[in-house]
């Protein structure tokens, strides 16, 4: 796969046209080797009113790999911190390895150390989290790095790398800034943005042979129960999965579609004897089981759940319901669960729902677009529903014309429906 993907990006990089103008200026680092340094750079709060300030922006360099007349590799991780990982060990600095190049990896805004000097996370101090803003924040950086730190040539050639939202701001950057960034890896990048993403569970379902077996338990046994009105058989089902301590049934329910999605998403095949196989492993507790009731695939999918927050350290009341509760979300300081929902409930949407019947389910039907809202507009009132068709128009969504982009696309991802 190295090799492909290697190859892929050699083909972008030989482009004739392009590769006319060789570097003659040397790019390099001072201190910068030690790539577990933390660097900041003076962004701008707003870019279309640059009297609002300025914040710090976290950033990594490695510059090991570096030749002169080698690309300039920039990633950010999106919804989350910067981890040193990425430019030390991490699919992404073997690729910069293998051109010579140099690796920076930004943090994004309102993650990690980057937020801009606001006092909480309420509706009015989130207004600057847009994709907009995002993209001109790594523009800003390419056209004016921080020379104290680090010299490019001004000719440098910048290919934008990420994977999941971020190849969405990797595949978005050449869009909008092609003369800017040079070429764009996208590795499973979601660039559909819509509401109702009902197709998630398809996906989840394409990768479980025992995928009947949990659609049961949902269809003749935990729905009927959620939606009997019953508040002694509701609580004995939540304390049948060890969540009792969920108030709200939608949070519930939500909170039990949870498991069996993770080990999807972050499957990996064993790569030795010794390493389970999650997903057989998992299923084969059905197959072995003495019926194919669904009370008894309920009673699995239960300790399944048991299993998945112990390991997790979801253990005692507060870490339940700090995970899973929507009046347990703090806004009063930074958070980048936060952060991200108000990126999807304002802008991208993907509300993992149910889908409708007849079509097949692994979670409940109170998992809906209600549920989402309610929670969108709880932690952020009176915002309106996400504009997803507004991205969609701006940048194409996952049937755009897009030049010098590479996308990278897993089989088992669950969000494939959203890929070009």
């Amino acid at each position: 796969m190295k090799s492909t993907i290697i190859f892929f990006i050699l083909v972008i990089l030989l482009d004739c046209s392009v590769l006319s103008v060789h570097l003659t200026s040397n790019v390099y680092a001072r201190n910068v080797n030690e790539t577990s340094q933390f660097y900041y750079y003076k962004q701008f709060i707003d870019h279309y009113d640059k009297s609002c300030g300025t914040f710090s922006q976290r950033f990594l360099i490695n510059s090991t790999y570096y030749k002169p007349g080698g690309p300039i590799f920039l990633n950010t991780p999106g919804e989350g911190a910067i981890n040193p990982i990425t430019v030390k060990a991490s699919g992404i600095s073997e690729i910069v390895a293998s051109f010579n190049g140099l690796l920076i990896t930004i943090e994004h805004r309102y993650y990690g150390e980057s937020y801009p000097p606001i006092k909480n996370l309420t509706t009015p101090n989130m207004k600057f989290l847009t994709v907009n803003q995002v993209l001109a924040d790594f523009a800003e950086f390419i056209k004016n790095p921080p020379t104290d730190i680090i010299e490019i040539p001004k000719d440098a050639k910048w290919i934008f790398v990420g994977g999941s939202y971020s190849g969405n701001l990797a595949t978005w950057m050449r869009k909008k800034f092609p003369k800017l960034v040079f070429a764009a890896w996208a590795s499973s990048a979601p660039l559909l943005t819509k509401i109702n993403f009902f197709e998630y569970d398809q996906g989840v379902a394409n990768a479980l042979p025992c995928h009947d077996r949990i659609a049961d338990a949902f269809k003749f046994v935990i729905d009927p129960i959620l939606l009997s009105g019953n508040r002694t058989e509701i609580a004995a089902l939540k304390s049948q999965f060890g969540l009792d301590v969920l108030d709200d049934d939608q949070d519930f329910a939500s909170a039990i579609s949870h498991p069996v999605s993770l080990m999807v998403q972050s499957y990996f095949p064993p790569t030795s004897p010794s390493e389970i196989d999650t997903i057989p492993t998992f299923c084969a507790a059905f197959a072995k089981a003495p019926d194919n009731k669904p009370e008894t695939s309920t009673l699995i999918l239960a300790q399944v759940t048991k299993f998945f927050l112990n390991v997790s350290g979801i253990t005692t009341p507060d870490t339940i319901k700090t995970n899973f509760a929507t009046s347990a979300l703090n806004t009063s300081v930074p958070n980048d669960m936060v952060s991200f929902m108000y990126q999807y409930c304002t802008q991208f949407g993907w509300y993992q729902i149910a889908p409708k019947p007849p079509k097949q389910s692994l979670r409940s039907q109170i998992v809906n677009r209600d549920y989402y809202q309610k929670q969108c507009n709880f932690v952020f009132p009176e915002i309106p529903p996400p504009h997803v068709k507004r991205i969609v128009r701006q940048f194409g969504g996952n049937t755009g014309r897009f030049s010098r982009t590479i996308f990278i696309n897993g089989r088992l991802y669950l969000i494939f429906f959203l890929f070009l």
